[in-house]
């Protein structure tokens, strides 16, 4: 690259308040999926080239690592997400989510990994940072941002939509409600956006911090507002979801009967569906076939 090129590249980075760490290569998983899908199946890749990018970002006096998901040319007032990992899962495990998300026109950002004394407040916290950030950097549509996140990050994600009107659709991935801060208790019912929650059936019958019965995503339901819609991920464990369940120290989570490239699937497919239908104006969410997933609406409130 010349050299102009390359302080230029810098100049915008400091300006937009963020440094760089490099372009990532996308990995094989969401084209492996894809194989026998039809073409418009919206848990495969959409018409549209992603870029990814990791760096740290400075923002609110807030600094913080993001991998940052976009089209190739994408556009102004474009649509966002902001997504959040479960506590101690790496942001590359939900790669074939922002991908799928950015081919569609969706500029997704990705909170970095995080440690065990990452606290609720400052987790949901981040994700309204995440969020004006991408208003002030990228000039995404401030009406069109929608928060999806997994286990704590799925918890998180209600939290941060409950309190900040940053947040237009809400899609909260087996989340549970263990910690000091309980979302169960007050805040899910003053949600206001949209809200899918996906749940894994069967994560219960393994280790208590695997999404215990008393704190998983039905107690959400329960109290949800009505609108709410449930997807139970048939016969699935806490982290079937994930681009790599099986890497090291995921175990402890494993007891799912379904098969797991589906259970992604299905997964995946209700994110990209459930946000196109309320940041693109698409189609209504579909409804899985009934061996992958059940599909109930709230009528609580």
């Amino acid at each position: 690259m010349p050299l102009k090129l390359i302080f230029a590249s810098a100049f915008i980075s400091l300006a937009m308040g963020c440094s760089t760490l490099g372009q990532m290569s996308p990995s094989a998983t969401l084209a492996n999926d894809a194989v026998d899908m039809i073409t418009d199946d919206l848990a495969g890749p959409g018409p549209k080239e992603v870029t990814s990018t990791r760096m740290n970002i400075i923002h609110q006096g807030e600094s913080m690592s993001v991998t940052l998901y976009q089209p190739n040319y994408a556009v102004k007032n474009a649509p966002a997400i902001v997504f959040l990992p479960g506590r101690m899962a790496t942001d590359d495990q939900y790669e074939s989510y922002a991908r799928a998300l950015a081919s569609r026109g969706f500029i997704v950002a990705v909170h970095g990994w995080y440690s065990l004394f990452k606290s609720d407040i400052e987790l949901a916290h981040d994700a309204e940072v995440m969020a004006d950030w991408l208003i002030s950097a990228y000039a995404v549509d401030a009406k069109k941002i929608g928060i999806a996140g997994h286990s704590m990050g799925g918890k998180d994600a209600v939290l941060a939509a409950s309190q900040s009107g940053l947040f237009n659709s809400v899609v909260a991935i087996d989340p549970d409600d263990n910690g000091n801060v309980s979302v169960v208790r007050g805040y899910v019912a003053s949600l206001r956006a949209p809200l899918l929650l996906i749940g894994a059936e069967v994560a219960w019958q393994a280790a208590s911090v695997c999404a215990p019965k008393e704190n998983n995503y039905q107690r959400f339901y329960e109290q949800a507002p009505s609108g709410t819609v449930e997807l139970t991920l048939k016969g699935a464990d806490h982290v079937q979801m994930l681009d790599d369940p099986e890497r090291f120290g995921y175990g402890i989570c494993r007891c799912g009967t379904a098969d797991t490239k589906q259970v992604r699937i299905t997964a995946r497919r209700a994110t990209v569906g459930f946000f196109v239908q309320h940041l693109m104006n698409g189609a209504v969410l579909a409804s899985p076939h009934p061996r992958d997933g059940l599909i109930r609406v709230a009528q609580n409130n």
